[in-house]
């Protein structure tokens, strides 16, 4: 039976057996109330008896009246009845009854005797003196005094018997309340005694499985008797060991495992309690103990590590000192972690250390630190790697020089060693054409020739130089002011070794450079500052394209932030839209009739007002924002082409200036085809004027694109031909419509015969290509005639018109006005 079951039991029963015994209290109590109310009436019964023999001699002797007689015999008779309930139990109690009818009878027959004694006076009988009887009479008295007297020891008979019963059957009652709380009793002992067996023995076996395992006996088990809570307690507690013993098992694997994984890791790792003291340390920590001469069997176990680091001494001993301090601060609980690097080392070898000093979790127990653990991780090849990786982030690989973080790391260092020398100079060039060096020979050849202009530099001056390539082509050096007599002395000297030819095998390679320098002057600045004066001073060399050295002075500063100001409102101006386009009407010579015109693009400026070209193209062209206006320029001209088609105009041709820019990306013919789609425009409309620039970006992938232009139906320009990389080769390859004379050409075509010459020969090249002719500059009558004279029939310039804005442009269109709109005042030529 499960113990809460039999424990439910016996309370149940014990509850059951305290209400039976409870009932027979009640019982008991009940019964001796009655046996007490019994002696009672005996007492009472005793006590009319009494009475009624006193009675009787009264009424023997004293003659009473009737009333009394009367109540005599009703006493007589009560008392028989009461007498007659006991006598079957008790004969007494018969003997009782006879005697009161024995009484009763005689008292009666002396009361009815017809004839009483003569001699007793009247007088005497109504006085109620006493019958003066005649012996016969006191016979009779004496006779009822005996009936009084039996009368009186049967009750008494009867009382006593009656008393012995009623006291037999009240330690009867007695008994079976005694019997019955002893078997209540017995019965709880009993049922608690079971429970407590049942319990008892379970819990003593618990309780000593658990003091052995507590022991350390894991092999204890509990013996399991029955199916009650203990037994299944046991079960779960044997289970409990034997899960114990698999963790432990699992566990002393897994720490196995631990101890084999915890070795096999390179770094020399210790365990350390809250002391410092060593308490253990993995095979790496015990091999390179060995292997360095550690003498101590245990290799430091036992030791205290905070000891051993305050006691070094020699060149080591400032970071174990830092290392007692963090590792103290470890153990203390003030810091979670510390780490350290630091080298050890031999006369045969460098090597490299990284300490790492990790809190272990708190002891529970002791509310404290239990430890640390130390681990010595070997980074010596991280550490040549590193040093290896600065060298080659501070080097240039092909040179060999410092590169531009070597230089600034370089000119730090020679500041904090010698000082800050006013005199001395700091120096960036970059060698002219090196771009025609490399297409010419190879890049191989360029980089030898590279390598030797290094050479070159390092070996020519002193060891106070300071020299660097810090881009393909630029070197930077700090000259000693020292050294000469003055900066432009220092200078020449570099423009000589850069104009001394070079000799590569069997090549001979003569070169000239080009920089920038300043002087480091009285106002200490970082490399980074200075690095970026001489790069400006640099770019104002090539802006002018100057062979000489610019000093960079502070107005070189000052047009470099408007440069920058300038592409920021360049940005701005895309986006909110701030350009417009004129159109410069291009004319028939013969008639003055409009042929074509082209798109000239303006800024008009919320602030300066209406912006040129010429004031923000060359910065647009730097700041690679050239591309997103030159597509503006695209897509308005097309949008004006459609709207002037609308109004029913006669469409004329529409000239856009494309830069070389606009080729790098390789996307520029889809732009093109998505303006003529988007705006429905007639290819043939669209003149692409393009400047001889574009052949120094000659390639296979600007020739496709221009192919693909001509194919898609656009009229091609050659702008500003003559004047920079102009090629017969050139114009055979590239499909052009249209040749378009310089302006400084047709300007000068009055006054020098070679200008004329030269505009013949453009004109007889066109002929030749079957191309048109456009003269650019037509400012006079007299320029006009010599033009036509040679035979070119299309002109623009100020001489028919300045360019115009949409409006109107578009109101000659409705016109259909000849130009020039006002003949020129006479006597002008």
């Amino acid at each position: 039976m499960r113990l809460v079951r039999l424990s439910v039991t016996s309370i149940v029963a014990c509850l059951m057996g305290f209400v039976a015994l409870l009932l027979v209290g009640l019982h008991s109590m009940s019964e001796m109330q009655e046996k007490q109310a019994e002696i009672k009436a005996l007492m009472a019964l005793h006590h009319r008896i009494g009475e009624f023999s006193v009675a009787s001699d009264a009424l023997l002797v004293n003659r009473a009246a009737p009333a009394l007689r009367e109540s005599y015999r009703a006493e007589a008779t009560s008392l028989k009845q009461t007498l007659a309930a006991l006598a079957e139990a008790h004969p007494a109690a018969r003997r009782a009854i006879h005697y009161v009818d024995f009484l009763v009878g005689t008292l009666s027959v002396v009361y009815e005797q017809p004839n009483g004694l003569p001699e007793e006076s009247e007088a005497r009988r109504q006085a109620d003196s006493p019958l003066l009887l005649p012996q016969r009479s006191q016979a009779i008295i004496s006779q009822v005094a005996g009936y009084g007297i039996e009368l009186d020891a049967a009750i008494r008979e009867v009382t006593s018997q009656r008393q012995a019963q009623i006291a037999r059957d009240a330690n009867w009652i007695a008994a079976g309340f005694a019997g019955a709380a002893a078997l209540f009793g017995l019965f709880c002992i009993v049922a608690f005694g079971l429970i407590f067996r049942r319990i008892n023995g379970p819990l003593r076996a618990l309780s000593w499985a658990a003091r052995r395992v507590e022991a350390g006996e894991h092999d204890v088990r509990v013996p399991i008797a029955g199916s009650d809570e203990f037994a299944e307690l046991s079960r779960t507690f044997n289970r409990m060991l034997d899960q114990q013993d698999a963790m432990v098992e699992t566990l002393s694997d897994a720490l196995a495992t631990r101890r084999a994984l915890i070795d096999s890791l390179p770094a020399h790792i210790a365990l350390l309690d809250g002391d410092g003291k060593i308490l253990d340390v993995n095979d790496q920590w015990r091999h390179y103990g060995t292997i360095n001469g550690y003498r101590g069997k245990a290799l430091g176990v036992g030791s205290n590590y905070l000891s051993i680091c305050r006691a070094s001494e020699g060149s080591s001993a400032e970071e174990a000192f830092e290392v007692a301090d963090g590792l103290q601060a470890v153990l203390q609980g003030e810091r979670d972690a510390f780490a350290l690097e630091y080298p050890c080392h031999s006369p045969d070898q460098r090597r490299w250390f990284r300490l790492m000093a990790s809190r272990l979790a708190p002891d529970l127990e002791t509310e404290g630190m239990l430890g640390a653990v130390v681990m010595h991780v070997d980074i010596t090849e991280r550490k040549l790697a590193e040093k290896e990786l600065k060298r080659q982030a501070y080097r240039d690989p092909l040179t060999g020089l410092a590169n531009r973080l070597g230089f600034t790391d370089a000119f730090s260092k020679h500041i904090a060693r010698q000082g800050w020398n006013p005199h001395d100079i700091l120096a960036l060039l970059d060698i002219r054409e090196m771009r025609n060096v490399n297409d010419a020979h190879g890049y191989d050849v360029g980089d030898q020739l590279l390598i030797e202009m290094a050479r070159r530099l390092e070996h020519h001056f002193s060891d106070d130089t300071l020299v660097g390539r810090i881009t393909g082509d630029q070197f930077i050096l700090l000259l000693p002011g020292e050294d000469f007599a003055s900066p432009r002395e220092c200078l020449d000297q570099l423009a000589d070794m850069f104009h001394r030819p070079i000799r590569l095998s069997e090549l001979v390679i003569e070169l000239a450079a080009r920089g920038g320098y300043t002087l480091l002057g009285e106002e200490e600045r970082s490399p980074e500052t200075l690095l970026h004066e001489v790069e400006i001073a640099l770019h104002e060399t090539r802006r002018h394209d100057n062979s000489e050295f610019c000093r960079y002075d502070r107005e070189m500063d000052r047009l470099a932030q408007q440069r920058i100001d300038l592409t920021r409102d360049l940005r701005r101006a895309l986006e909110d839209d701030q350009f417009e386009l004129h159109y410069q009407p291009k004319v028939d010579l013969t008639t003055g009739d409009v042929i074509g015109c082209e798109a000239l693009i303006r800024w008009m400026h919320p602030e300066r007002g209406m912006q040129m070209p010429g004031q923000f193209i060359p910065v647009a062209e730097q700041s690679q924002l050239i591309g997103p206006i030159g597509d503006w320029v695209l897509f308005q001209a097309c949008r004006h082409l459609r709207e002037w088609r609308e109004a029913g105009l006669d469409l004329v041709r529409v000239s856009v200036n494309v830069s070389v820019d606009q080729f790098r990306s390789g996307g520029f013919t889809r732009k093109v085809r998505e303006a003529l789609e988007v705006h429905a425009i007639d290819p043939a409309s669209l003149t692409l004027e393009i400047t001889e620039s574009v052949f120094s970006e000659e390639s296979a992938t600007l020739r496709q694109q221009l192919d693909d232009l001509h194919a898609l139906g656009v009229r091609l320009s050659l702008d500003d031909f003559g004047t920079g990389y102009s090629s017969l080769l050139y114009l055979q390859q590239y499909p052009f419509d249209e040749i378009k004379i310089d302006m400084g050409f047709v300007r000068g075509i009055l006054d020098e015969p070679l200008n004329r010459n030269i505009v013949a020969m453009i004109l007889g090249i066109s002929q030749v290509m079957g191309a048109d002719t456009v003269a650019e500059g037509v400012e006079t009558t007299a320029v006009r005639d010599v033009l036509l004279e040679l035979g070119c029939r299309i002109g623009q310039g100020y001489y028919y018109s300045m360019p115009l804005e949409v409006e109107d442009f578009r109101w000659l269109l409705e016109k259909k006005s000849r130009l020039p709109l006002m003949p020129p005042p006479p006597g002008t030529s």
